[in-house]
C-alpha cells in the first residue's frame, strides 16, 4: 500500500506515528510537508523526519503546481491523505485532476466555533470536500464538526494524534514514588493568547497564597505572552525545550496544568498522562474528552475560571499522596493513543477507504 501525506508543519509525535506506520509490511510512505519561514519552535525539522521519503517546502515559495502533481502521480499512491484546506500546496494535491481517482482522506483538528466563519463552511468547502471519502480527526469534538461538515458518521474516524507513549512510560519509572514524588507543577506549550497565560498565573498566584510550603510552577516553550511569567514568585521559565527532552522534564513534575481558552486536541495533555502525571485543565482543551477522567487521573475545570484553576491546584497539593495512583490511571488512558495503535487504526482505515 503506497501512501501519500500532505501536511503543514511537524511534530516529533507524529514522525513516530508515520515511522511506526512505515515500519509495517507492504507500506510504503511519502510524506509532502510545508514549513512556515519562521517556526515557533526550535527543534530541525529535517532532523526529527530523517530516514522518511519526506519533500519539504517553505509556505512563502512560489508553489509549481504541475511539478507537484508529478511528484506525487509518480509515487502512484493508493491513498492521499490531505491536512485541512488553507495551505496552496494540501489544496493543490486535493484539487488535482490527475490524482482525482485516488482515494482521499481529509484529515483536520479543529472544532466548531459559532462564528460566521464557522456556520458557512459547509457551503464556502463544499466543493473541496467532495474530493475525499472518510475524514481523520483528533476526538469526538472534531468528529461533531467533521458531521457539520457533510461527512456521514460512518466516514469520521477519530485517532488523528497519536504519540511516542514509550518514552514517557521511561519518566514514569523515573519518577520517585510516595512521598518522594515531586512537589512541583509543570505547564509545556506556546506563549500564544490563547494558552492564557494570564489565566495560569493568576490561578497561581491565588494557590500560592492560600497553602503552605506552596509547590513552584515550570513553564516551558516560546511565543508572545513569555513576559507574562517575568518575577512570578514561585515561577521558573525554561523558554523552548527540545522534544527529545520533555520525557526527563515531565519525570521531574508531579501535576500538569494548562489553562487554555481554545484548544482543539492539545497533545501534551496525553504526553502527560503517559508520563505518570495527572491533568489541571479547562474544558476548552478538546482532548479532556477523550483523555481526561475527573478524580481518577485530572481535574477539568471551567474555561476563564482562576478560582477554579487554583482550587484544582490546591486538591492536588492537599492529596499529594494519591499522586502515584492518579499517574497509573493516567497511563492506561493514554495507552490507546501510542504511536503502534495509531499505525494499526490507520491501516485499517486505508482498508476501509480502499
Amino acid at each position: 500500500m503506497n501512501v501519500v501525506f500532505c501536511w503543514t508543519g511537524v511534530t516529533p509525535a507524529m514522525v513516530a506515528c508515520w515511522r511506526a506506520f512505515a515500519a509495517r509490511p507492504g507500506v510504503r510512505l511519502k510524506l509532502l510537508i510545508e514549513l512556515p519561514r519562521r517556526s515557533n519552535t526550535a527543534f530541525d525539522a529535517s532532523t526529527v523526519l530523517a530516514g522518511l521519503d519526506c519533500t519539504l517546502r517553505y509556505s512563502d515559495e512560489p508553489l509549481d503546481r504541475l511539478a507537484l502533481e508529478h511528484e506525487v502521480a509518480a509515487f502512484a499512491p493508493d491513498v492521499i491523505v490531505v491536512l485541512g484546506w488553507r495551505s496552496p500546496m494540501c489544496r493543490a494535491v486535493a484539487e488535482s485532476p490527475a490524482l482525482g481517482m485516488v482515494p482521499k482522506i481529509f484529515a483536520f483538528d479543529m472544532t466548531f466555533r459559532w462564528s460566521l466563519r464557522k456556520l458557512l463552511a459547509p457551503l464556502v468547502l463544499r466543493r473541496y470536500l467532495k474530493r475525499f471519502k472518510a475524514a481523520l480527526v483528533t476526538g469526538a469534538r472534531s468528529a461533531s464538526y467533521a458531521r457539520f461538515l457533510g461527512f456521514p458518521a460512518s466516514a469520521v474516524e477519530t485517532g488523528l494524534i497519536g504519540l511516542d507513549t514509550a518514552a514517557y512510560q521511561a519518566a514514569r519509572l523515573a519518577r520517585p514514588e510516595a512521598e518522594r514524588y515531586p512537589r512541583q507543577f509543570l505547564s509545556v506549550g506556546r506563549y500564544a493568547p490563547e494558552k492564557r497565560l494570564d489565566l495560569l498565573m493568576a490561578a497561581y498566584a491565588r494557590y500560592r497564597s492560600r497553602v503552605a510550603d506552596p509547590w513552584g510552577l515550570t513553564c516551558a516553550g516560546m511565543g508572545p505572552e513569555k513576559s507574562r511569567l517575568a518575577g512570578q514568585p514561585g515561577v521558573t521559565d525554561l523558554g523552548f525545550v527540545q522534544p527529545d527532552e520533555l520525557p526527563g522534564l515531565f519525570a521531574r513534575h508531579s501535576c500538569f496544568v494548562i489553562a487554555s481558552d481554545y484548544d482543539p486536541w492539545p497533545l501534551v495533555i496525553a504526553e502527560a498522562l503517559a508520563s505518570g502525571m495527572p491533568v489541571i485543565c479547562t474544558d476548552a482543551c478538546g482532548s479532556h474528552v477523550e483523555l481526561v477522567q475527573p478524580r481518577s487521573n485530572g481535574i477539568v475545570c471551567p474555561t476563564g475560571s482562576v478560582a477554579s484553576l487554583a482550587q484544582a491546584m490546591e486538591q492536588i497539593h492537599a492529596h499529594a499522596a494519591d499522586l502515584p495512583a492518579m499517574g497509573a490511571c493516567g497511563i492506561a488512558a493514554a495507552a490507546p493513543y501510542s504511536a503502534e495503535a495509531w499505525a494499526t487504526r490507520f491501516t485499517a482505515l486505508c482498508e476501509r477507504v480502499l
